[in-house]
């Protein structure tokens, strides 16, 4: 079967902090304290800053506290929130949330699911923390969660050169390292000269945001152009055999072995 992509990379531009996350959930996990086996993720596409809470159940009710409590009274309402057609996003509940506060909701397609990339993305850099470490910890993983985001949160992503926290705050977090060894900006603090370095880190806020927008974008186009070199479309006729991409299968843990169905093309829609 050809490896090559099908689909053409379409890149998603977000202009200012916090106006449009990404959603997906994760799961199941070896059960952990309150039988919390899920992770609902949210990622915000301009400063990639990551939230994540464990869940003993995914329901629509859950998703939706979830947006309340770690994005709404944290970051303010959203423009938009981006998801995959899981039935806890899809559902009339949800949706009616998004509704009453204005909140555009997207939905990402199988076929598209670029869509919701970023998510993605950084549900893999967790999940993989949470594999490193799942080993030893067993069902002690919920543990392990806030050092992971906190990674995530304080290293400097490639697409826009600054980190999560920086993008966020204004300036770099302080980090245990820089207690154990100290650097010039813990060993000789001065509350006065550091009041004064934030609120130049502070002016400068808005530039940097602006050249770390510029640069994301220029980013994402030239991985665009790269992925998008190698498309090659794959139509479906009557009669193929193919295999059909299941939907996340909670039954199972995350980092098992994805499982697909093969069906027979009977009849196609001209759309």
């Amino acid at each position: 079967m050809p490896r090559l992509p099908a689909v053409p990379l379409s890149p998603i531009d977000c202009a200012w902090p916090f106006a449009q996350w990404g959603l997906d959930l994760h799961g199941s996990f070896p059960p952990a304290s309150g039988q919390r086996r899920y992770i609902v993720v949210g990622v915000d596409y301009f400063t990639k800053w990551a939230k994540a809470e464990p869940l003993a159940t995914i329901t629509e009710r859950q998703v939706e506290k979830f947006v309340w409590k770690n994005i709404v009274t944290r970051f303010g309402l959203p423009e938009a929130i981006i998801t995959d057609n899981g039935s806890q996003f899809t559902s009339a509940r949800f949706q009616e949330f998004c509704a009453n506060y204005g909140i555009q909701l997207m939905f990402s397609s199988m076929a598209h699911p670029q869509m919701n990339g970023l998510a993605e993305v950084t549900n893999r850099s967790i999940l993989s923390g949470l594999k490193r470490r799942v080993l030893a910890a067993q069902s002690a993983w919920v543990d392990e969660l806030p050092s992971i985001l906190w990674s995530l949160r304080t290293t400097p992503k490639t697409a826009t050169g600054e980190s999560p926290y920086s993008l966020s705050f204004g300036t770099e977090a302080v980090l245990p390292p820089e207690m154990v060894f100290p650097n010039p900006r813990t060993a000789s603090y001065d509350e006065r000269v550091s009041a004064q370095g934030l609120r130049a880190d502070l002016d400068l806020l808005e530039e940097r945001r602006t050249n770390a927008h510029l640069k994301d974008l220029s980013y994402k186009r030239a991985i665009a152009r790269i992925y998008n070199h190698r498309v090659r479309p794959r139509p479906i006729k009557l009669g193929d055999l193919v295999l059909r991409r299941a939907e996340a299968n909670h039954k199972t843990h995350e980092y098992d072995e994805d499982k697909s169905s093969r069906i027979i093309i009977r009849s196609t829609l001209n759309l």
